[in-house]
């Protein structure tokens, strides 16, 4: 992950995304989980999986990491359709 670890070298922070979603029969997507990967200091890999919560910080959490993948899906549709 070369590239993010140039971009957390700067005051600017992301994440790599993968979501795990569930096709429900109506025809909508559920998101089950969410996984946000980044580089330590030390260029270990740390990954931390998020799923839906309702309530609290849990919740606030979830809805950061729905944030990072929507931004990771439109910077991705960006490149590839308009590039």
């Amino acid at each position: 992950m070369p590239y993010l670890k140039r971009i957390n070298t700067t005051t600017t922070q992301t994440y790599a995304s993968r979501t795990l979603l569930f096709l429900k029969e109506d025809g909508s997507l559920k998101p089950l989980a969410i996984e946000l990967t980044r580089e330590d200091e030390q260029s270990r890999i740390v990954s931390n999986v998020y799923t839906p919560a309702e309530t609290g910080a849990e919740a606030t959490i979830w809805q950061l990491a729905k944030a990072y993948v929507t931004v990771n899906d439109s910077g991705f549709h960006q490149l590839v359709s308009h590039w």
